[in-house]
């Protein structure tokens, strides 16, 4: 499962499924601008490049690493950085940043730990952020989005074609 953080689904599966947990490496970086705004970083300022900047770096990853050894190393150092931007943010006071990291660390590496595919965005993210903007702009109806977004995800997971 990759999620941006949400864990309300987890309470109905988690007796039925062995849940892994992917944290949405898009989201990362994303959501960290606003709690470092709640921190009070000014935006594009030296500090706010610099903890973006890392967080970019670290949730990038390299598509197609089949050497586990390579793995290994790579996610080290991906940890190692990610835990001096932690530490950087709690020298600076960061408590929305600190928090919100040290939240997002245990899950942010499982995929390519565990070799699954999957590591930011789902199939479903792609379609909704062009959905919404057709309901808001377009005046589409709710229930014709809803029709149109149930036959793109059977093409996407299904294979079906309408």
């Amino acid at each position: 499962m990759i999620t941006d953080g949400d864990t309300s689904i987890l309470g109905s599966v988690k007796d039925k499924v062995n849940v892994l947990i992917q944290r949405c490496l898009w989201h990362i970086p994303y959501q960290a601008k606003y709690v470092v705004w709640q921190d009070g970083v000014k935006r594009k300022g030296k500090e706010w490049l610099q903890v973006m900047s890392e967080l970019m770096e670290i949730c990038a990853i390299r598509p197609l690493v089949e050497c586990q050894k390579t793995i290994e190393k790579m996610i080290e150092s991906k940890r190692n950085r990610l835990d001096a931007v932690i530490q950087y943010c709690l020298s600076k006071g960061y408590a929305h940043a600190v928090s919100y990291l040290e939240n997002a660390k245990p899950d942010m590496f499982t995929a390519i730990e565990k070799r699954l595919h999957g590591k930011t965005t789902s199939k479903v993210e792609r379609v909704m952020r062009t959905v919404n903007m057709r309901v808001n702009v377009s005046k589409w109806s709710i229930a014709g989005a809803l029709n149109v977004t149930k036959i793109r995800l059977a093409y996407y997971y299904n294979g079906f074609d309408a």
